[in-house]
């Protein structure tokens, strides 16, 4: 039996409405690439800077009722190169993530674990209260992140890694996505553990001074369910970050390998050919690794270095207190931490059809 005329009407009305909507979302989109795409790189980095200064200025400044707790565990800045260095340290940041060529998720994520060692300092042994650091936490994400998103240039069609259906039914798995997100969150927490059970404690009171209080470090196994939930977003973050998105880029980059290494120049040669020992070993090496590998490498190393020298920037130059020793050791835990959840999603990759 056919539908009534009507039915048929209203489906055809609304399927048509929906394509007017997807075709005007698209259209936003194109019109915002094409404004972005005519501002200068340089000029659209510089804004990122300082849109991220004065959105975080603003945000503080709005919320000093809440966020002036941490007034108290702050050093008082009497030089302008002490400022100036905070200042350089978010153009280095911001710089490094628009070299590496990371979207506004990429930036998300990345800013969400450089940060995070600094504020569960606060929170874990200066008693600062959740909701400040929640809030200072979130403001220091929001002002990084949002400017990037905003004013960096939408990846084209050929600048997106070429999802393949494999590739897409492991990363949109739900089991997948459970298994990975607690297997990086379990390592967290087992760095963390190991960490206050040993060396933690004595270093803390040598490196730190003014901390009012460690019994955190001396909770012994009956904080672990506690610290495990706590970590869980972290290991979320790292899942995609790393898992995430060296999976996708699974296939992206095979065909223009296969089609650098067949190269040869006018003479028949390989161009390979009298290169340096350096070059020699950099292709044996580097060059033998799968395309996934050399994303999930590059990011694990990414985000160990941005946890240390981001908590030494920011522990040791603005917690009052705090030195350069102290901030390097409490950021190289992360970093052991995010090296070994890298391993664990290398030897995951490693299995036949990830």
């Amino acid at each position: 039996m056919a539908p009534p005329k009507e039915e048929i009407f209203v489906a055809v009305t609304e399927s048509t409405a929906a394509g007017k909507e997807v075709a005007h979302t698209q259209v936003r989109k194109l019109v915002r690439k094409t404004h972005l795409e005519r501002v200068p790189p340089a000029v659209r980095y510089t804004l990122v800077i300082l849109s991220s200064l004065y959105l975080s200025s603003a945000l503080f400044t709005l919320s000093s009722h809440i966020t002036g707790e941490l007034a108290r565990v702050s050093k008082h800045f009497e030089a302008w190169w002490q400022v100036g260095g905070l200042v350089v340290w978010r153009a280095v940041e911001v710089g490094l993530m628009w070299v590496l060529g990371y979207n506004g998720r990429d930036v998300w994520t990345l800013a969400f674990l450089a940060h995070l060692p600094t504020y569960a300092l606060l929170v874990s042994f200066y008693n600062i209260r959740p909701t400040t650091m929640l809030l200072a936490y979130a403001i220091t994400v929001i002002s990084t992140a949002a400017p990037f998103t905003l004013l960096r240039k939408p990846p084209t069609e050929n600048e997106s890694p070429r999802e393949t259906p494999s590739n897409r039914a492991i990363t949109h798995d739900c089991a997948t996505t459970i298994y990975t997100t607690l297997a990086a969150t379990s390592i967290f927490t087992v760095a963390l553990s190991l960490s206050y059970a040993t060396w933690l404690p004595t270093h803390l009171v040598v490196h730190f001074d003014y901390l009012p209080d460690i019994s955190v470090v001396h909770a012994g196994p009956n904080r672990l369910p506690v610290l495990f939930v706590s970590l869980l977003p972290a290991g979320l973050a790292a899942r995609d970050f790393l898992f995430v998105k060296s999976t996708e880029s699974a296939r992206s980059a095979t065909d223009d390998d296969d089609s650098d290494d067949d190269t040869t120049d006018k003479a028949g040669k390989n161009k390979r050919e009298g290169e340096y020992l350096a070059c020699t070993v950099y292709h044996k090496m580097w060059g033998q690794l799968s395309p996934k590998t050399r994303v999930l490498v590059t990011r694990t190393a990414t985000l160990a270095g941005m946890l240390v020298l981001n908590t030494v920037v920011q522990v040791a130059g603005t917690v009052r207190g705090a030195d350069v020793e102290g901030a390097a050791a409490w950021g190289g835990i992360w970093a052991a931490a995010a090296g070994a959840v890298g391993a664990t999603y290398g030897w995951i990759e490693a299995v036949d059809g990830v």
